[in-house]
């Protein structure tokens, strides 16, 4: 009789596995996350370095899904602009995934090379090097928090309690994905403004 045949296991399918476990609300957790696979909790380790591992697992799959080459620009603005939104969209539509993401180093070349070339982009603004990580980080927990952002209820203030002109703009203001979206551009112009700021004010002091 034939042996029966055994569902093959890679860092990506357990990577898309624990994805969809995260993100139908359940917590990540390697025994469900085997049974799921129908396999054993030590066929993941030939794979992934344990819970951390399955966490670089999924950020692997969703960078192989979202980031990708971007038209060559000269504009150090514009640089930021695309990788940027990149990486928002990749975590927006990933939000509890994020949350974990959050947990782990990050050492893949493809999320790496997001910094690099934000690093090259902030030396062709003219930013001090020794700045240029803190505002990297800064942009981080912008897109960061945008992301999160995007877990809140369509509506975050209550206009019925709310009163004057606060109510009204309440009411005319957008919700859902719309108002999420609205805060990432709104932020995103708000940063390249400060940062255009800051090197100005790096050329008149020198």
């Amino acid at each position: 009789m034939a042996r029966p045949r055994t569902a093959r296991l890679s860092r990506e399918i357990i990577g898309r596995a624990a994805i969809d476990m995260v993100e139908a609300g359940h917590e990540l957790q390697l025994v469900p996350l085997a049974r799921s696979l129908g396999v054993s909790v030590s066929s993941l380790y030939h794979h992934v370095a344990g819970r951390e591992g399955v966490i670089q697992a999924m950020r692997q799959v969703l960078v192989s899904q979202y980031i990708r080459r971007l038209p060559q620009t000269s504009d150090w603005r514009q640089k930021i602009r695309q990788e940027v939104e990149l990486t928002w969209r990749m975590y927006a539509d990933h939000p509890r995934v994020l949350q974990l993401m959050l947990t782990v180093v990050i050492d893949e070349p493809d999320v790496l090379n997001i910094y690099s070339v934000l690093t090259e982009a902030l030396v062709e603004a003219g930013l001090p090097e020794a700045e240029i990580l803190t505002t990297i980080e800064v942009i981080d927990a912008f897109v960061f928090g945008v992301t999160l952002d995007a877990l809140s209820p369509d509506e975050i203030l209550d206009p019925d309690r709310a009163g004057g002109t606060l109510a009204r703009l309440i009411r005319d203001h957008p919700s859902g994905a719309e108002r999420n979206r609205r805060v990432f551009v709104r932020g995103l112009d708000l940063l390249i403004t400060g940062i255009e700021a800051r090197v100005r004010e790096v050329r008149t002091d020198s």
